[in-house]
């Protein structure tokens, strides 16, 4: 195969001669395997399977669930949905009989699924990753093994004895089921042109005529789950658009999906051409720009004090950190990443955020109304709980932004500012009216009514309270269990200013807080940071949201 950069400029120029109207990736799939995919994997084991087990009940069960059924808390938060390992149904494949290999599971945990809120855990060691594999492994078998007699229910609530775990673990895969990848012909004006033809005729009736995901939407997976088809052209592909994944893909299909297999229907040839018109339907660097990482940020230590203002040159003069995000209930309008400044002066740290957003939202007076906002997740331990709102076991601190808790410090907005023409009675517990006067609604602020007959206010829901700040900090132990926290010092502040298409969002609060169960900042001690927005324009509210996973955060 000729080298990634040459195979660019050659596709690049067939396809600009034969004057298909496509857009031509920087191809980041051409890339060799990263090496930690091509491991040798390790010999089942007791203390491999025992790993294996207690990474899954820390960082999966979250979405996957305790037995691998998909129904973890937060699975109704999700989609595509989180899953099912019971039904031993994996989507990705690299074989002809609907089996998964060892290897095809050790690729999707590395590289996660783009396209969902499954993130790559390329951050874990090989031997973690093996383990996972094992462990999900005995999840995909039980049903197998229960229905053959070699596995007991009595069994699953004791102990498995090792020699059944060590069956199920070293599942058999048949050789002849192995797909081989033939040689890759190259790309030229006729492929081309013949990969588009196919392309029509057997993709486009899902895909769309130009690969954007709109063509037939009432689909269901074998769940019964409605599903909708890629769309190739945002550069978001299940496992990557390496040649050699698309061709599993089109010669597998994708197991579970209404995404059917091609194998005995194309020619090598006809795959072939097919897989480089598809390569060139992504926009330049949407690919890259998909995937989740983990990245390290710096607080960098300034001398004239931390600003508040979003737009402090201060600010613009720190080097942006971008971090991906995903939405968790996923859809292409969405923005792809927060760019995140960090800064410290001895005494304060401040977080700056920017991200995309073509509307501004900063009203929740109307039932349709949602607000935009921002939150920032932490957890002072080297070794984290999902990024998913901790666990009962690993709590997680959260500073939490909504623009239209912003607009009312400026002035309370609710129904009577939001419809300042509708008919109401007289409140009673409006302080500032004096009896006899003329009323009108749009005048009866709320902060001037009597806390104890605002219900929300008066039993103490800080959402409810017209005075609160523009920002709360808050713990979890898990999915549904946020509170907000009420500091006895300084809180953490927060300003937002849109502008130009673009949030800008200053964190800021003191690095040693008084208060003994907020997060303390120590330089030397770096904490992980992971990072959510939502997006008013587009619904979103409460657990519907764009979120990455963690970062390490450290003081300079």
């Amino acid at each position: 195969m000729s080298d990634p950069a040459d195979r660019f400029d050659i596709l690049k120029a067939v396809a600009s001669a034969t004057g298909i109207a496509v857009l031509v990736a920087v191809f980041a799939f051409w890339q060799p395997i990263d090496a930690r995919e091509a491991a040798v994997k390790p010999v089942p084991s007791p203390e491999l399977y025992r790993l294996g087990r207690d990474l899954y009940l820390k960082q999966c069960t979250t979405c996957h669930g305790l037995k691998g059924e998909g129904d973890g808390p937060a699975s109704y938060l999700l989609y595509p949905k989180p899953r099912n390992f019971s039904r031993d149904e994996f989507r990705l494949i690299s074989t002809t009989d609907m089996t998964a290999t060892d290897e095809d599971l050790f690729k999707s945990i590395s590289r996660g699924m783009p396209g969902s809120s499954m993130p790559a855990w390329k951050h874990l060691s090989e031997n973690q990753r093996w383990a996972l594999v094992y462990y999900v492994r005995t999840l995909a078998e039980t049903r197998a093994y229960l229905g053959k007699g070699e596995l007991t229910d009595e069994m699953l609530k004791t102990e498995i004895p090792w020699a059944v775990l060590e069956k199920m673990m070293r599942k058999e895969v048949d050789p002849a089921a192995v797909i081989a990848v033939p040689a890759e012909t190259s790309a030229d004006p006729a492929g081309l042109a013949q990969g588009r033809e196919l392309f029509v005729k057997a993709c486009a009736p899902c895909h769309g005529l130009e690969g954007k995901g709109d063509g037939q939407q009432r689909m269901i997976d074998s769940q019964g789950v409605p599903v909708k088809p890629r769309d190739l052209t945002a550069g978001v592909f299940k496992a990557d658009s390496s040649s050699r994944e698309l061709y599993y893909r089109v010669l597998a299909g994708l197991p579970g999906s209404p995404m059917p297999g091609y194998q005995g229907v194309f020619t090598d040839e006809q795959i072939w051409d097919l897989i480089h018109y598809v390569q060139t339907l992504p926009a330049e660097g949407a690919e890259g720009r998909a995937q989740l990482e983990r990245m390290t940020l710096r607080a960098k230590r300034l001398r004239g004090g931390v600003e508040i203002d979003p737009l402090a040159a201060a600010w613009l003069k720190i080097e942006p950190v971008r971090v991906p995000l995903t939405p968790l209930w996923w859809r292409n309008e969405r923005a792809e990443a927060v760019e995140v400044r960090a800064a410290h002066d001895g005494k304060n740290i401040g977080i700056h955020l920017e991200w995309p957003d073509p509307v501004p939202n900063r009203s929740v007076a109307a039932p349709q109304d949602f607000s935009d906002g921002a939150a920032i997740q932490f957890s002072a331990e080297s070794d984290p709980p999902l990024f998913a709102m901790g666990s009962a076991a690993q709590d997680v601190l959260f500073w939490h932004w909504k623009a239209a808790w912003q607009e009312d410090r400026e002035g309370w907005k609710d129904i009577d500012s939001r419809y300042p023409e509708t008919g109401i009675d007289y409140y009673p517990e409006d302080a500032d009216y004096a009896h006899g006067a003329s009323f009108e609604a749009v005048r009866s602020q709320t902060a001037r009514h009597d806390p104890e007959r605002m219900t929300g206010w008066g039993a103490g829901n800080p959402v409810s309270n017209p005075l609160r700040a523009s920002a709360e900090e808050g713990m979890a132990r898990g999915i549904g269990t946020f509170t907000t926290m009420f500091p006895k010092t300084e809180a953490v502040e927060v300003r937002g200013f849109w502008q130009d298409g673009k949030w800008r969002v200053v964190f800021r609060r003191k690095l040693r807080p008084e208060d003994a169960e907020r997060l303390t900042f120590k330089k030397g001690e770096p904490v992980q940071a992971a990072f959510a927005v939502w997006d008013g324009e587009n619904r979103d509210r409460n657990g519907q949201k764009m979120v990455s996973i963690w970062n390490e955060l450290k003081l300079e």
